[in-house]
């Protein structure tokens, strides 16, 4: 668990720009040490041996409803027709190869829809609020909350709970939240939090999502790159947020990528002592051990010969379902092209390393390998004392958060990974054990494999006059 606590924004509130990142700062190193951390892994590692074994069982009892075909190849999912019916939406669950997966064999999502996976989402969307700062990064949003506000794909509707906490501490709490999803996996979360919500089932396959035109303030689309194919549903999304979105309202999407890269040395960017808000950004940026990424950062394939496996199986597995395995590249200029109907266009881009990093122990200095013969290039200059980093308790269990969801990931999408794979089930099971012990105890990531993540927002242009 992330044993980082969620920044008090109803006390920032109140702070000057430079106390509120400095106490941001001062909480990390406050956190606790990393043996809870090391504990939570081992019993993680136990109840997912334990989990394995249970999906063995099923999967030895499983009937035809398996997902899988027999053939070598990958099975091609498109949804150019969608079958779904209203059966379907009312009957959205199936069990799967031991899991509870959506019943409609034509949709792309690949993801289960069970406790375990709905905790891996709740644990990145609390990763994400805490490397942004909150759970909005668009700055018209800081000084102008919304009214009315959708999450599109709301899933379980936690990050609509984090936001009405987020603006409820500030003194806005009647802010009304409408979630849409295909599954009804969170029609009564008001009842806990005492916030205006609504969930509205939907297919967005099956046409325009029901609503109003200039209905919300502030649109939010989180993790939609395994839901949305390569294909015109992106642009009818699009067009559908344009359409419900009020004039001088915001839309906002995160969303990171499945494939993993390798973080190579570099220096962050300075700070600069007269405080603005691009300045207060990059301070909190190095307070949570993170990196800012730009078109200079460098990044090479991952070293971890688990995590180079994973990223070929990952990236066939999803290219078979239209599905891209990087999708932040993609984003901006989505956005950009909707410059006839959105302005203020903006982003933020980090890597998360998923542990402590050599380099940053020794120095920029230090050297990495990289190419298939492990050359080893080094950054320029000699190693100074002031560029070897010694990370706190809390920015050590943050990278570790982001290692869990990613290994959770790995799991959760056992099936398209084994079939990408090639491999029986015993096989894969002996490469998921070495690949966790790999990662979770050997520390598999030391080379400077990271979690690209990112948040992009526009404003819908007022009508002129």
């Amino acid at each position: 668990m992330l044993s980082t606590p969620l920044p008090d924004y109803k006390h920032s509130a109140n702070q000057t720009n430079k106390t509120r990142a400095a106490a941001q700062a001062a909480k990390i190193g406050r956190a606790s040490s990393s043996r809870s951390g090391n504990c939570a892994e081992r019993k993680y590692a136990l109840q997912s041996a334990e989990a394995r074994s249970a999906r063995r069982e099923l999967r030895a009892r499983s009937d035809s409803r398996s997902s899988t075909t027999g053939s070598s190849g990958l099975t091609a999912v498109t949804s150019s027709e969608p079958t779904s019916t209203d059966e379907a939406l009312s009957r959205p669950f199936t069990i799967r190869n031991g899991r509870r997966f959506l019943r409609d064999m034509t949709l792309p999502y690949p993801l289960p829809c069970d406790l375990a996976e709905i905790h891996r989402q709740t644990l990145r969307t609390m990763l994400l609020c805490q490397v942004f700062n909150g759970p909005v990064c668009s700055p018209e949003l800081q000084v102008k909350p919304p009214k009315r506000v959708l999450e599109l794909g709301c899933g379980t509707g936690f990050w609509s709970v984090m936001c009405h906490r987020h603006f409820a501490q500030r003194g806005f709490s009647s802010i009304s939240f409408t979630g849409l999803d295909i599954a009804p996996l969170a029609p009564h979360i008001e009842s806990n939090d005492d916030m205006d919500w609504r969930f509205v089932q939907h297919d967005i396959r099956r046409g325009s999502v029901p609503f109003q035109d200039n209905e919300f303030h502030l649109i939010m689309i989180k993790d939609m790159s395994m839901v949305t194919q390569n294909t015109a549903l992106h642009q009818t999304v699009m067009d559908d947020c344009i359409r419900i979105l009020k004039p001088g309202g915001t839309l906002e999407v995160w969303d990171g990528d499945h494939t993993l890269r390798m973080l190579l040395p570099h220096v962050p960017p300075p700070t600069k002592e007269d405080d603005d808000s691009e300045d207060e950004i990059q301070m909190h940026t190095n307070a949570m051990g993170t990196y800012t990424l730009t078109r200079q950062t460098p990044l090479a394939a991952p070293q971890n010969p688990f995590l180079h496996d994973y990223n070929g199986w990952v990236s066939k597995a999803l290219e078979a379902r239209q599905l891209t395995a990087m999708p932040t590249p993609n984003i901006l200029p989505m956005l950009l092209q909707e410059s006839e109907n959105l302005t203020d266009i903006d982003y933020r881009r980090l890597a998360i390393p998923l542990g402590e990093v050599r380099w940053e122990r020794e120095g920029v200095g230090g050297s990495v390998p990289q190419g298939p013969n492990d050359d080893f290039i080094s950054s320029k200059g000699k190693a100074r004392e002031p560029d070897r980093k010694t990370l706190t308790a809390g920015q050590l269990a943050l990278r570790r958060t982001a290692l869990m969801t990613v290994v959770q990931m790995i799991e959760s999408l056992e099936p398209l990974l084994r079939e990408a794979s090639g491999k029986g089930q015993d096989e894969w099971d002996r490469w998921q054990g070495n690949m966790m012990n790999s990662l979770l105890k050997q520390n598999g990531t030391s080379w400077g494999e990271c979690l690209e993540v990112g948040a992009w927002w526009a404003r819908k242009k007022k009508p002129p006059g």
